[in-house]
This record gives structure tokens, C-alpha cells and sequence, in this order.
């Protein structure tokens, strides 16, 4: 009996010592397609926020706000992340202005999200203006943070709004895809937080959240329609500073050309 049962205890730790690798090689499949399934995930979501923006700047008017933006933080769908007067859940990247340069994207989670949607509306694009350095400041902060007055901020709807004031003394502009979404309600964006897992997905490596935002981590979508609407306005915007200059340098040599300028005596015809 004692030597059947020693034989039945070696059988099983064979057997567990054989399953090992197998267990072992199963697991590091599960997490591969994980892995890829995640990689596809941010990807896609990278996609339709070029297609966000795409037509943001369409509007020449949203164009101009978007230029002068610290950064933009793109929603999707916020048929996914509101429902009529608040949801639960969804996902977000931030693409942020470095000195005329647009950074790679950094992905966020939203816990809850109230736009005010109104009946009817089901799906769409909406991008908030990240226009001043305290709105910014949540983005660098791997904690939850809201957009919203209750966090001191100004938010308002850019379609209300126009040309005219937009970009002046605000916190967030929002703009969305759909005229007349807000049915008057505050906008408010709460519970937002550094998506580590998206990050680490998108870039096949551990990044940390200010090399994003800085400026300082490639994109590896470097050919991807996001990157692409970007760097369109990175290009407009050295145009039109080249312009600023040139315009600059006539103007100071117009007045230069008037200062030394010398009113003619009838003598001085003569000489």
C-alpha cells in the first residue's frame, strides 16, 4: 500500500513537471493575443479620432481654436460614453501642442461622461479644446481628474459660441460633430485616467505618461491619418509664422524708409 501510493505521488509530480511547459506555453499564447487584441484596440481608436479631427478642421473657424490649443483630447464616440444625461465609460487619447509640434497620442479612460445628449442622437465625434495650463494639468496626473466647473474649469460648446470669443479666457472649447447636441446642458467630463495597459499596447513598451505629452516618444503610427492631419497643421502653422515674419519685415523697413526719408527744398534742386 505505502509503495503504491509513493508511486501514485511520483506519477503526479511528473505529471505536473510535464505540464509545466505546456501550461507555461499556453499562458504566454493567451497573453500574445491579448497583447494583439489591445494593439488593435488603441489603433482603431487612433483612426477614428483622425476622422474627429478630420472634421474639426474642416470648419475653418474650429481650425483657428484647434491651433491655438494647448491640446485636444478626442472622444470618439460618445454614443459609447454618454447616454441622455450621463454614462458610464469609454475612451479618449490626448494629442498635445509642443512648441508648434503635435505629440503622439496618449490614451485615457473616462468613467462617466455628460454631454447632454439629445434624443435621437446616437453616435459621433466630440473633441475637447484644451486651451490653458490648469486644464492641462490633470492630463499630466495619472489620477482621476474631471473636466468640469465643479474642478474650477470654464467649458463651453463651441457651436454656441462662434468665432468671435472662442479661445478668449476659456478653459475647454467642445466641439462636436453634431449641431445641437447639448440641449443647453453643462458639459462634463469626470473620472479620467492614464490608460497604462492602452499605452503600453500601442507603443510594445512602457512609456511613461510626460514623454507622451512632452513631445519626447515617437509615434508608431508615424504614416497614420492622425499624424497626417497634424502634421498638416504643423505645416500651416510655420507657413503663416513665415508670413507674420515677412509681413514684420516690411513694415519695419516701411518705417525706416519713412524715417529717412528728406523733404526737398527748392535749393536742392540745384546741387
Amino acid at each position: 500500500m505505502r509503495n503504491r501510493i509513493t508511486t501514485l505521488i511520483c506519477s503526479s509530480f511528473l505529471c505536473l513537471a510535464g505540464a509545466g511547459p505546456v501550461l507555461a506555453a499556453e499562458t504566454q499564447e493567451v497573453e500574445q493575443t491579448l497583447a494583439t487584441e489591445a494593439n488593435e484596440n488603441t489603433r482603431e481608436l487612433v483612426q477614428k479620432s483622425a476622422e474627429a479631427i478630420e472634421k474639426l478642421t474642416n470648419d475653418s473657424e474650429a481650425r483657428e481654436v484647434l491651433n491655438q490649443a494647448r491640446a485636444v483630447f478626442i472622444v470618439p464616440d460618445y454614443g459609447r460614453a454618454a447616454l441622455g444625461v450621463g454614462g458610464a465609460g469609454g475612451q479618449g487619447l490626448l494629442v498635445a501642442k509642443n512648441e508648434g509640434s503635435w505629440s503622439a497620442p496618449a490614451f485615457y479612460n473616462i468613467g462617466a461622461i455628460n454631454v447632454g445628449v439629445q434624443a435621437g442622437i446616437e453616435a459621433g465625434e466630440i473633441a475637447f479644446l484644451i486651451m490653458s495650463e490648469p486644464a492641462m494639468e490633470g492630463f499630466r496626473d495619472e489620477h482621476n481628474f474631471s473636466l468640469n466647473a465643479d474642478a474650477g474649469l470654464t467649458i463651453v460648446d463651441f457651436s454656441a459660441r462662434g468665432q468671435a470669443s472662442a479661445g478668449k479666457g476659456e478653459d475647454v472649447i467642445v466641439w462636436a460633430d453634431t449641431e445641437g447636441l447639448f440641449a443647453d446642458l453643462a458639459v462634463s467630463v469626470s473620472d479620467i485616467f492614464w490608460d497604462e495597459e492602452a499605452n503600453q499596447a500601442y507603443y510594445n513598451q512602457s512609456v511613461a505618461l510626460t514623454d507622451i505629452i512632452d513631445g519626447n516618444v515617437q509615434d508608431p503610427m508615424a504614416d497614420s491619418e492622425l499624424r497626417s492631419e497634424f502634421a498638416a497643421m504643423e505645416e500651416g502653422g510655420m507657413k503663416q509664422e513665415e508670413m507674420m515674419r515677412k509681413d514684420d519685415g516690411m513694415m519695419h523697413k516701411d518705417k525706416e524708409t519713412e524715417g529717412g526719408a528728406k523733404t526737398r527744398t527748392p535749393a536742392d534742386m540745384y546741387n
